[in-house]
């Protein structure tokens, strides 16, 4: 991974946002390679970093990088050097120095450091880079340690398959990264269970899933950050679902040619249940077609609001087995606060009709740090998921993203304190567990309150393949729609070959020949031999 990529997951791990324009702080790379008898330096790259302003205050420290320049100049080394503007300078905690940028006009360097530039060195940069921010802006160390990315299980079966034994994971990732015990034993109880699904010995490549991704809502949740539009609003809906079908179509002539045998299907977005009652009909039965009968095919209905007993009768006769139904919380205040289209009183009419007219599994949202949200509030999820007793139950971690309508209004002066969120989570995961529900996937994301995460919850032998699958990225997924990415996945160390179609839905409609001519391409590189 470029150090750039490194130190970006180490920023927004602390709550810094990516900015150009006059940012809080530059952290600047350059690279030193010996060159006769002394170092030259060669700029790489500046990454500049604005601070949320709902965040604490930002804070640095120094040292001079003089001495281990002189220890090591053997090959590249990687400097970074931070910098924080005048305007923050008395904010900060102390630092070793204060010194003016040469590099930047109105800006002082405060602290550096070098290492070598390799896969290795780069993460132990990136490290020592996420350590020193969160000591110089006072914010807490995390239960993760320095373990800052999406997938921390995806690591896990990583070093399961090198090491070959857990407690030699857990002693890895405790010396390597100081995640906590109880981390580990959340990351032990989630890797045991899909273990299974992703072994190596369970890998064929001719197995994969299908994503189809509908790019429309009818209304706008604050939290969210999506390009989507709201699709009363989107004149040439007509259109879009021609290019699907076509999209569709591609796929299942590639299922065919190839021989490939469909594991799972997910239809999200967006929400799917937003298009008409005809379009969703005969889009979610094209899919249907793709997918043998009784394989996991999950449909995100996500908003109860667009769902009605037509789109349950498709579902139900296009041989959907899962469908998601999201309230997010349950009370209707604060529905009305994150924009949600729905009471509660709507969504438990919708749940009934749903569990009294289709076999689905059924998937329940949460989020725990929405504004106004109480510990109490998280109490009375529960009490509704333990009424309920949905399939699975996911419990998301506010993550205030900068292209949402949350981020910058008055609302997230009052999210709630990281010790409350924790405690919500806390308290909800142990709850669900005397519920008789496991956790079987989770994932993180950056800017998410208290760098906490997103946990997937299963009763017994209801857990979705196509979540595990999705995070562990062990298995090819092909994708339909806007927004949507393909991954071929290949050899034992799973490498990845990507395709991204293009979120903005014009230009889908106008690139579609040759974005199915390149899904062709990649395909027929990947299967060819198989």
């Amino acid at each position: 991974m470029e150090l750039g990529s490194v130190i970006a997951h180490q920023c927004g791990a602390v709550g810094l946002f990516s900015s150009k324009d006059n940012p809080d702080f530059i952290i600047y790379v350059s690279d030193i390679r010996k060159s006769g008898s002394s170092p030259y330096v060669q700029g790489l790259f500046p990454i500049e970093y604005k601070q949320n302003e709902s965040a604490p205050s930002v804070l640095v420290q120094s040292g001079d990088i003089t001495s281990e320049l002189e220890a090591d100049t053997d090959g590249t080394q990687l400097v970074v050097q931070l910098f924080c503007h005048t305007r923050v300078q008395e904010e900060l905690l102390e630092t070793g120095i204060q010194r003016p940028s040469e590099l930047y006009a109105d800006y002082l360097h405060i602290w550096s450091i070098s290492g070598k530039d390799t896969v290795e060195g780069r993460k132990l940069i990136g490290r020592e880079v996420l350590s020193e921010l969160r000591r110089i802006l006072g914010v807490k160390t995390s239960l993760w340690g320095t373990l800052v990315g999406v997938r921390p299980t995806k690591l896990t079966h990583k070093l399961w398959d090198s090491l070959g034994d857990l407690e030699k994971v857990r002693q890895e990732l405790e010396s390597t990264h100081s995640i906590s015990h109880v981390k580990w034993k959340l990351l032990e109880q989630v890797a045991v269970l899909e273990r299974p699904y992703v072994a190596h010995v369970q890998q064929s490549p001719k197995e994969i899933s299908l994503y189809s991704g509908i790019p429309f809502c009818e209304t706008h949740c604050t939290y969210c950050s999506f390009p989507y539009g709201l699709i009363q609003n989107y004149g040439k809906v007509q259109d879009f679902v021609d290019v699907y079908h076509r999209d569709i179509e591609h796929l299942k002539r590639l299922v065919k040619t190839y021989g490939l045998e469909v594991q799972s299907l997910y239809m999200g977005g967006g929400t799917p249940t937003s298009l008409g009652d005809g379009d969703f009909h005969h889009i979610v039965h094209a899919l249907g077609d793709v997918i043998s009968k009784g394989r996991e095919f999950t449909v995100e209905a996500g908003r109860p609001d667009s769902l009605n007993a037509n789109k349950v009768q498709s579902i139900v006769d296009a041989g959907v087995t899962r469908i998601s139904l999201n309230p997010q919380t349950m009370q209707d205040d604060l529905l009305r606060i994150i924009g949600r289209g729905h009471s509660v009183a709507e969504f438990l009419s919708i749940y009934e009709y749903v569990e009294s007219h289709t076999n689905c599994s059924i998937n329940m949202d949460f989020i725990a740090g929405l504004p106004r949200q109480t510990v109490k509030n998280m109490e009375e999820n529960v009490q509704y998921i333990e009424q309920l007793r949905p399939h699975n139950v996911t419990v998301h971690t506010l993550a205030l993203k900068k292209g949402s309508p949350l981020y910058g209004s008055s609302f997230a002066k009052e999210i709630p304190s990281e010790d409350m969120v924790q405690t919500m989570l806390d308290e909800t995961h142990e709850a669900l567990l005397q519920l008789g529900y496991i956790p079987y996937y989770m994932y993180r994301q950056q800017y998410m309150v208290g760098q906490m995460e997103n946990i997937g919850y299963t009763l017994p032998n209801y857990e979705s393949i196509y979540n595990i699958q999705m995070i562990e990225e062990r298995q090819s997924i092909l994708s339909i729609g806007p927004g949507s990415v393909s991954k071929w996945i290949d050899g034992a160390d799973f490498r990845q070959q990507k395709q991204y179609m293009p979120k903005d839905v014009d230009t889908y409609i106008q690139d579609i020949q040759r974005l199915l001519e390149k899904r062709d391409l990649l395909s027929n590189e990947h299967w060819r031999d198989s």
